[in-house]
């Protein structure tokens, strides 16, 4: 079946990364509310890579600038997102629940504690960690086939970081560590052995059919913990209902008749706006461990925290964002 493929990566050498990113400490640095920045993990495939921060602010402190709104076309295909941001005393608590790791401190003080948990908590967290990214790898292929639109770059983005969450699940063989794989593959040689569109269509086909099967008769992905069983708006076309009898998805609206002739990440944009996704998720009837309790109630003063303070900034929660 035809598929768009929009969003092919482009050659990005690594002095442009260097010099966008320059130029983004310089301005974030003369905010007197600013206290530390970080950048997280490193430039590994030019042109593919994006450019993750971090910046923490004195306590209850607003941060109103929003820095991508002034960006050029080239600059924002480098900063995706805006940057993350909390407060001194939000990152501290959070700091051990997040698994994000390469922090390179780029201005201010070191607020990195290196306190750990427990490893029987790790454990607990990891796997609650992997399950809540890989549910988001499934929607977010589950919307994308049914628009029949791939975005390639924000798949080789993505799909490299699943190789951490069949660790953290100790996954190291099958099809669906194979399909990870080649992927990273892929990133590693883009630009010199692009694969074809059809490789690519069969690589998102391959990897949906495990993802597909491991939430439907996996029990593993049952064992996935919400703060509660409700429906969380994930975006603004997508729910997530929490505590379903079984898993189901259900779409409302309609694909635009002439959606497949337009190449562009604006089209699916109006799309969104003509059609909406709920996901119906079964949970564990098993109570709750009290580590995840603990992290979904810091998550959700990071949040509050951010709505208040900080609210041109990406906040330091999972990567569902359950609201």
């Amino acid at each position: 079946m035809r598929y768009n493929l929009i969003d092919y990566p482009r050659s990005v050498n690594r002095e442009t990364y260097q010099l966008y990113s320059e130029k983004l400490y310089s301005s974030i640095k003369n905010f007197s509310e600013v206290v530390t920045i970080y950048s997280i993990g490193h430039v590994s495939n030019p042109g593919i890579s994006d450019i993750d921060l971090l910046i923490l602010v004195k306590d209850n402190t607003s941060l109103l600038k929003n820095f991508r709104a002034e960006m050029s076309a080239e600059e924002k295909y480098l900063f995706l997102h805006q940057p993350y941001a909390c407060s001194v005393s939000d990152f501290k608590q959070t700091e051990m629940f997040t698994f994000l790791h390469n922090y390179n401190l780029v201005h201010g003080t070191e607020m990195r504690t290196g306190n750990q948990l427990a490893e029987t908590d790790r454990e607990i967290l990891k796997k609650q960690t992997a399950l809540e990214y890989l549910l988001k790898m499934y929607i977010q292929l589950y919307v994308q086939k049914k628009y029949r639109t791939i975005r390639v770059r924000d798949l080789l983005l993505h799909g490299k970081a699943l190789i951490y969450d069949l660790e953290f699940l100790n996954i190291k063989n099958g099809k669906l560590y194979d399909l990870i794989l080649e992927i990273i593959d892929w990133r590693n040689n883009w630009f010199k052995s692009t694969p074809s569109s059809i490789e690519i269509i069969n690589w998102v086909e391959n990897l949906f059919i495990e993802l597909h099967s491991a939430f439907t008769t996996n029990s593993l992905f049952k064992e996935m913990f919400f703060p509660e069983q409700k429906t969380y708006q994930l975006s603004k076309n997508i729910r997530l209902k929490a505590g379903s009898q079984q898993f189901q998805v259900t779409q409302q609206g309609l694909i635009l008749p002439f959606f497949h002739l337009v190449k562009s990440k604006k089209a699916v944009k109006l799309q969104n706006r003509f059609c909406s996704f709920q996901f119906d998720i079964p949970t564990s009837k098993s109570e709750m461990p009290t580590i995840i309790e603990e992290r979904f109630r810091i998550e959700r003063q990071i949040r509050e925290n951010g709505n208040k303070y900080l609210p041109f900034f990406l906040s330091m929660t999972s990567s569902l964002n359950l609201r």
